[in-house]
């Protein structure tokens, strides 16, 4: 356990001090969301980083759940994955939108 939270906080870290240009194009998992959000998640330890439209990054932490996994930050952002598909959200959104896996050519 002490491990992960050690890689999650060196990712946070290499995140912010690079100003999220770190985060390398074309891994992770791709999703469409029904509203058109396009997010690209790495899966980090005990924790998400997600780059939304292809430009502003998000870094979240895993937090209780009781299906899946839910990821979230101090700011309101949401990510439940459950399966192939996940449940976005924002703070400034009103309810969440539904996202699905697409395949990303390299």
């Amino acid at each position: 356990m002490k491990r992960t939270i050690a890689i999650f906080v060196a990712a946070t870290a290499a995140l912010a001090v690079a100003g999220c240009s770190s985060v390398p194009r074309n891994t992770g998992t791709s999703y469409e969301c029904d509203r058109g959000t396009r997010l690209k998640v790495d899966y980090v330890g005990d924790g998400a980083i997600v780059r939304v439209n292809g430009g502003r990054t998000m870094v979240l932490k895993s937090t209780p759940a009781n299906s899946g996994q839910i990821y979230e930050n101090k700011s309101g952002a949401r990510l439940h994955r459950q399966g192939n598909g996940v449940m976005w959200n924002t703070a400034l959104r009103s309810a969440p939108e539904s996202c699905r896996v697409v395949y990303t050519p390299l």
